[in-house]
């Protein structure tokens, strides 16, 4: 594999998101044993505020510095390269400065009167340095995803987990037992350590040299550095709108679904139980598929970006192309495990009965969130910022309306916000694939790229299903069921697309070409 290749980039950041969900799911199991639903409840009430503040410097301009580094790459212009990285970092660190500067003064009022819950006062306050260290992290990230240099990010991350999971599961069996709010503060310590150890990581791999080369860009602003930071900025806020959208509606479910679940009629302990179910347990299953998309998202914008400014519109079709398919062949599968195998999933991970209900109803959305992940980075790259943006606000206007009103009806409760999000997420993806194909012509056959992987998705269930029973029926550790029947399911799904022709020789050729 050739190391520049759109291929080879998305492989090994496949390989990274891989390990670090594996890791971030056996911490998650293992926070949640420890500090209970209540516990992971609170976490989740304060982990949307870091979202929404982060958002601001991490949304856009890492976008930004990754397309116009690729960019002024495509141009040999490797000074321009450092200019755009030089301007974002003093652009974020200013930003992000600020707004902890914020959070510290407003902490235990954004506790008291939006949250409406006075333990997460201390989380609060242990978010602060997150929000600058967050911010320099990405920065980096996006710089090296545009040169097509994958390995330092993909290796800070990997660090980045490791030391989060060794100080929140040392910290709290060091002090244990612990109050719940004091629990859930050393976990969002954690994000701070593990931040500030990914964040050393790029520091030590960045080149010195290079280092000194952005000395330059510290000294003044001239005609041409403004020029940049313009570029940045028209990149970076379309980008930033949309993502605070989200992160804004994370927020507002946040403190909405507990408050609304009360008037449906559960109590105070209950709503935040449920809460704690459905965001921090069912919703990060169901995000699994991301390890694929958002390798994808990572090395299309760049990708995109580059052939943009070669005008070589037809490799940007074939690339689109390319990450569409890999998507559908990823989220297919993926969607009728989650429909289908939700209960032994959820009962060996968290040891929740019920989570596995909401699970297998947020499955139908999965396909089209995947989708809408992958096409989304595509007209990022295309600088499509603005479509991609209005195109999330009518989604999310959806998913609001659903959570106010549904939720609060005893008739739909948590359900309510499980349609929202389906919905929302089903017009998303419909409105951002009918753009793309205004642009770039698609070529998604029907019988090969859908067809086929849906009949190879339900023999894979069937198998996955009697293998479990089978192992069930002899009394086998539920760990070996599972692995046994998802491993047998996986194997007979890959030999079906092979053998039917869904994947052909020239495209696992590609994986080896330069392109």
């Amino acid at each position: 594999m050739k190391k520049n290749s759109f291929l080879y980039g998305t492989f090994i950041l496949i390989v990274v998101n891989f390990i670090v969900r594996f890791l971030g799911f056996a911490y998650k199991i293992i926070l949640s044993r420890i500090i209970g639903p209540e516990g992971i409840g609170l976490f989740h009430l304060v982990f949307p505020i870091l979202m929404i503040l982060i958002t601001f410097t991490t949304a856009g301009i890492p976008v930004a510095v990754s397309k116009l580094v690729a960019y002024n790459l495509s141009l040999n212009n490797k000074r321009g390269c450092n200019k755009i990285l030089g301007l974002s970092l003093i652009l974020g660190l200013f930003i992000s400065s600020l707004l902890s500067v914020l959070l510290f003064f407003y902490a235990k009022y954004i506790s008291i009167n939006i949250i409406k819950n006075k333990d997460t006062y201390f989380s609060l306050i242990a978010l602060i340095p997150a929000i600058p260290l967050i911010t320099l992290s990405s920065i980096f990230r996006g710089y090296y995803y545009g040169m097509k240099d994958v390995v330092p990010p993909g290796v800070s991350q990997i660090l980045e987990q490791l030391f989060r999971i060794v100080f929140v599961i040392g910290s709290l069996y060091i002090i244990y037992p612990t109050p719940t709010k004091y629990s859930a503060m050393i976990a969002v310590m954690g994000i701070s350590v593990g931040e500030l150890i990914g964040f050393l990581c790029l520091l030590f791999k960045f080149k010195f040299l290079e280092a000194i080369h952005l000395r330059q860009t510290y000294h003044s602003l001239k005609i041409a550095n403004k020029g940049i930071l313009k570029k940045i900025i028209i990149i970076s806020i379309p980008i930033t709108i949309t993502r605070l959208v989200a992160v804004i509606m994370q927020s507002v479910n946040a403190v909405l679904i507990p408050q609304r679940l009360q008037i449906a009629g559960f109590s105070q302990q209950e709503a935040i139980s449920t809460f704690g179910k459905l965001a921090g347990m069912a919703m990060p299953i169901l995000f699994l598929p991301f390890i694929v998309t958002s390798a994808l998202v990572v090395n299309i914008i760049p990708t995109v970006s580059q052939e943009m400014a070669l005008k070589n519109w037809k490799d940007i079709g074939q690339k689109s192309n390319l990450a569409i398919r890999i998507t559908l062949l990823v989220a297919i599968p993926t969607t009728a495990l989650f429909l289908f195998f939700a209960d032994p999933i959820c009962m060996f991970i968290y040891d929740q009965s019920d989570v596995g209900a909401f699970l297998s109803l947020l499955a139908l959305s999965a396909t089209f969130l995947c989708l809408h992940h992958t096409i989304s980075g595509i007209l990022h790259g295309m600088g499509k910022q603005v479509i991609t943006a209005i195109h999330h606000l009518i989604g999310m206007s959806i998913q609001l309306l659903c959570t106010y009103y549904l939720v609060a009806n005893p008739r739909f409760a948590e359900n309510g916000f499980i349609l929202g999000f389906s919905l929302s997420t089903l017009f998303i993806c419909t409105l951002n694939f009918r753009s793309l194909k205004h642009y770039v012509k698609l070529n998604i056959k029907l019988i090969d790229h859908i067809i086929k992987p849906i009949i190879a998705t339900t023999i894979m269930v069937f198998i996955v299903i009697y293998i479990y029973n089978i192992c069930n029926y002899i009394n086998l550790q539920s760990i070996i069921s599972i692995c046994l029947s998802m491993s047998a399911g996986f194997l007979s799904y890959i030999a079906i697309i092979i053998l039917s022709g869904s994947i052909s020789f020239e495209t696992i050729k590609s994986i080896f070409s330069k392109k």
